[in-house]
């Protein structure tokens, strides 16, 4: 049965559709069972869902999911401002096939908003209207407070219809004429939006060069970071050759080497050392993660700007060579060992590498000379099996599997490799740990998500790879997996998996998201004695952004948890924060035991946008001989004072 939308279509109508094809399914009806078996034949058996019923009417009107012919349905009747929000919501939040759609529904949408001629590049549009109206060129909206500079920079519509870049560029060059800054930024420390921001964010390098040339200050926000990971160089070439600076510690190289992209790595480090000189160090510092993850093409990078091949990783007290040796990195080892790193792999190195590259001769051979191995194998030996279900092949894992490891193991985050391979996207791998007895329903410790939700997540934080996050949720359901919690609020899945999961009945919680913590917190008494005389000079230096008095609180060798290792780095990165324009009130000071907790609410100046509200977070200081020895944050006051003990 296939019909097409009516001229009028009367949406009620359809739900009334809906609700008697639902029943009629539940009695068995022939007609209705043979519709199902036609538009949703994996629909759940037993009682037949209204959510199952509505797919089944809007696949037979031509839609691939009820939301969709919904949308349709309210587009008819939605005004044209209406319609152009929509369209400016889904080309900036990256729903590039609803955007499409409402183009193709309201070719002329642009004539009804900036906003929505900026997101599109059409240029003879907004030269219209700015100049009826100067003003409109910077003026903010109520959605989301951006003018329509920042529109046009977070706009995927290049990716779209490339045809759209040249004029997306000419419209950008326009509101700068028009007095709009290159800077337009919204001051937010999380979630920062800015315009040069988004242009990279976005990868759409003419659109990044006529910021830059306009004089968009290239270190704002840090663009860089996204840049180093987007393995198209243009816009990280931009960046550098309008003096954008590598600093170190920040996971720009960290980003570059995550993306095995060996040149990036090269022209980060280059640019390190022109500028700073502590290429060699940063190099050392992601080495052990190259030599685990990378190629070796990226790790003869890292080495040729000075890395230390005897590097170990700090985390896991593993040298770069025992980790290219366990990841089945026999190349990359190689490169080490000649460029002076000693060969200190162990037979479970060996054995593990063996089992990532499939070799199942040399995994059993070891076994053969070694008989308790596995026994010997620790509980950190163990969760390789969870990273290698997210990265090595099916016959990786299937091996691994076949040798004593655990389709039940952990890492540190409580992940299960079932986790792993959903988040990637790889359903062979899902069904094999199905098939192997892995919890479908198992939740990790960081996140408590169920592997399901870490497929949806993953869909929509890894869009464009060429994986199949359908068949994977797909496997999830067939499976018999919880279907609750896996609609992550702030972290939606992508437009396919988003239809899929309707499709099974599974739509987003609509219950308004709890706000910040607001409790009112007690007020605090210090007290006497010299964890309270630390406390009042601590706030203190946040007050007055006194870096000297808070220099004269650190231990020399005092930890910034992933950030900084001594006082000098840690100053440093102070510095780096006041230099980007941000600035921490201090809400609230406590001494807790041997540690002193700052609430601070933390806000950038915006510029040209509606200012973004500040964020709260708790800053822990422990302390030690009346030195600050180690700095942590926390999102809230509760988890600052539940820290785990270091």
């Amino acid at each position: 049965m296939s019909s097409s939308l009516p001229e009028r279509p009367d949406l009620d109508q359809l739900r009334r559709q809906a609700k008697e094809l639902r029943d009629a399914a539940r009695r068995d009806d022939p007609g209705a069972v043979e519709r199902f078996a036609h538009h949703h034949p994996r629909a759940p058996r037993g009682g037949v869902t209204l959510a199952a019923a509505q797919m089944v009417i809007a696949r037979e009107l031509g839609f691939p999911s009820w939301p969709q012919l919904k949308a349709a349905v309210e587009s008819q009747a939605a005004s044209p401002e209406r319609l152009a929000e929509a369209l400016v919501a889904a080309s900036v939040e990256g729903r590039l096939r609803e955007a499409a759609g409402i183009l193709d529904t309201a070719p002329h949408i642009a004539r009804h908003s900036l906003a929505a001629a900026a997101v599109l590049g059409e240029v003879p549009q907004v030269r219209e209207r700015i100049a009826v109206d100067p003003g409109e060129a910077v003026a903010i909206d109520e959605v989301r407070g951006w003018p329509p500079l920042l529109y046009a920079c977070y706009s995927r519509w290049h990716r779209i219809d490339p045809g759209r870049a040249a004029g997306m560029a000419e419209v950008v060059r326009l509101l700068l004429d028009a007095g709009a800054s290159p800077d337009t930024n919204n001051g937010a420390r999380q979630g920062f939006r800015s315009a040069l921001k988004g242009a990279v964010e976005v990868n759409n390098p003419d659109v990044a060069r006529v910021l830059l040339e306009a004089g968009a200050n290239p270190d704002l926000g840090r663009p860089i970071g996204e840049a180093a990971g987007l393995r198209d160089h243009r816009c990280l070439e931009l960046l550098l050759s309008h003096g954008a600076r590598v600093v170190a510690r920040t996971w720009t190289v960290g980003a570059a080497v995550f993306a095995d992209d060996a040149y990036a790595v090269s022209l980060l480090l280059k640019a390190m050392e022109d500028v700073d000189g502590p290429a060699a160090r940063e190099a050392t510092e992601m080495l052990p993660d190259g030599a685990a993850d990378a190629s070796p093409e990226v790790v003869a990078a890292l080495l040729a700007a000075g890395a230390d091949p005897k590097a170990v990783d700090d985390d896991r007290g593993l040298s770069a060579l025992r980790l290219a040796v366990r990841a089945g990195k026999d190349q990359t080892a190689a490169l080490l060992v000649s460029r002076g790193a000693p060969d200190d792999s162990t037979d479970i190195d060996r054995f593990i590498g063996a089992c990532l590259r499939a070799d199942r001769q040399s995994a059993e051979e070891l076994v053969a000379a070694h008989p308790d191995l596995r026994d010997r194998l620790t509980d950190d030996d163990h969760a390789t099996v969870v990273e290698a279900a997210g990265s090595a092949s099916v016959a990786a894992v299937g091996l691994m599997l076949e040798l004593g490891f655990s389709p039940h193991s952990r890492n540190g985050f409580g992940e299960q490799p079932l986790h792993s391979a959903a988040y990637a996207g790889n359903a062979d791998m899902v069904r094999l740990l199905i098939d192997a007895g892995a919890d479908v329903d198992g939740r990790d410790t960081r996140f408590d998500s169920t592997p399901l939700a870490f497929a949806t997540v993953g869909s929509g934080e890894r869009a464009g790879q060429s994986v199949n996050w359908v068949a994977v949720v797909r496997a999830f359901v067939d499976a018999g997996a919880s279907r609750d919690g896996v609609w992550i609020s702030g972290k939606p899945p992508s437009e396919e998996v988003s239809d899929v999961l309707r499709g099974y009945g599974i739509s987003p919680d609509d219950d308004p998201e709890p706000g910040p913590d607001d409790e009112d917190a007690p007020a605090f008494s210090l007290g006497t004695g010299v964890m309270a005389d630390i406390a009042r000079h601590l706030e203190a230096a946040y007050r007055d952004l006194d870096l000297d008095l808070l220099g004269s609180l650190l231990h020399p060798e005092v930890h910034w948890t992933g950030v900084c290792t001594n006082s000098g780095e840690v100053l440093e990165w102070y510095r780096g924060l006041l230099a980007d324009g941000i600035r921490s009130t201090v809400e609230s000071v406590e001494v807790d035991g041997d540690a002193v907790v700052l609430g601070l609410s933390v806000a950038r100046q915006a510029e040209g946008a509606r200012p973004a509200p500040p964020e709260v977070l708790y800053q822990v200081f422990t302390v030690d001989n009346a030195q600050v020895t180690d700095i942590r944050a926390f999102p809230d006051r509760a988890s600052a004072l539940t820290r785990p003990l270091r």
